[in-house]
C-alpha cells in the first residue's frame, strides 16, 4: 500500500512539474536577439567630462536603499583606472564632506547590440570593496575557463539618484532635421554660381519680393526689399554698423 502511494505521489509531483502551464519562460515575443544579454558600464568623476568604459563587468546587483547598487565582476587589466577611483572614493568614505563622488551609467544591451535602457546614477560614492574566492561546486561561474576555483570582486556604491536614459535617439534626429529645415538659409542668403564673383561671398536672389530680407556677406550688411530697391536696415533695432 505504501508504495502504491508513494508511486502516485512521484507520479502526481511530475504531472505537476512536467504541465506546460507551469513552467516559467519570457513572452512569447522575446528571443535571444532582443534579451537583454550584455551589460557596459561608464563611469565618470563629477565635476570633470573623463568618462572611462568597462566590458568585463559580469553582474548587477541590488543593494538595500532606492539609488544603491553593486558591481560583480573578476578582477582583470581593463579596470586598473576603476580601481583608482575606488580607491580614491573608499578614502572619502568616512568623511562628512565627500570630494570624489562618481556618475555610473550602465548600458545594456539585447543579443543583438542594441541598447535596451541605460540606468544613470548620479553623485555616488563607493561604500564596501572586497576580492573573494568562490569554488566552482554548485555555482555559476563567470568564466569560461574550466577551473575549481575563480576570484570575484564587489564594488558597492551609495548614490543620491537613480534615472532611466531610454535613448529616443530616432525622436531627436527627426527634431534636429525639423530645425534645420526651418532654418534652411537658402532663401536668405544666395551664393553666386558665376565664376567671376568671389564664391566665398553672396548676392541677392533675384526673384525677390517686397519685404523680403537678404544678408549681404560683401558688406556685412542686412538689407530689405522694399518698392524694387534692396535698403541697408543693419543699423535699425540694434547696435550700428561700422562702416570702412
Amino acid at each position: 500500500m505504501s508504495i502504491m502511494i508513494g508511486v502516485a505521489v512521484i507520479f502526481t509531483i511530475s504531472i505537476l512539474y512536467s504541465h506546460p502551464d507551469l513552467q516559467a519562460f519570457g513572452g512569447v515575443t522575446l528571443n535571444s536577439a532582443d534579451a537583454a544579454k550584455s551589460i557596459q558600464v561608464r563611469v565618470t568623476p563629477v565635476g570633470t567630462n573623463t568618462e572611462r568604459t568597462y566590458d568585463s563587468f559580469s553582474r548587477i546587483g541590488f543593494v538595500a536603499g532606492g539609488s544603491n547598487f553593486l558591481l560583480e565582476s573578476v578582477p582583470s587589466k581593463d579596470k586598473k583606472s576603476f580601481y583608482n577611483l575606488v580607491k580614491i572614493s573608499l578614502e572619502d568614505k568616512n568623511r562628512l564632506s565627500k570630494s570624489n563622488l562618481l556618475d555610473v551609467s550602465i548600458d545594456i544591451f539585447s543579443g543583438d547590440g542594441e541598447i535596451i535602457e541605460t540606468l544613470v546614477y548620479k553623485q555616488c560614492s563607493v561604500t564596501e570593496y572586497f576580492v573573494h574566492v568562490i569554488d566552482s561546486k554548485g555555482t555559476i561561474l563567470f568564466l569560461k575557463d574550466d577551473g575549481s576555483v575563480e576570484i570575484r570582486e564587489v564594488t558597492k556604491f551609495q548614490c543620491i539618484s537613480l534615472t532611466l536614459d531610454l535613448g529616443n535617439y530616432d525622436e531627436n534626429i527627426e527634431l534636429l532635421n525639423k530645425v534645420i529645415n526651418i532654418t534652411d538659409s537658402g532663401n536668405f542668403e544666395i551664393i553666386s554660381e558665376s565664376t567671376s564673383d568671389d564664391p566665398y561671398f553672396s548676392r541677392p536672389p533675384s526673384d525677390s519680393i517686397e519685404g523680403e530680407l537678404f544678408y549681404n556677406s560683401n558688406t556685412n550688411t542686412l538689407q530689405k526689399y522694399v518698392n524694387g530697391t534692396w535698403i541697408d536696415i543693419s543699423g535699425k533695432g540694434g547696435p550700428p554698423t561700422p562702416r570702412k
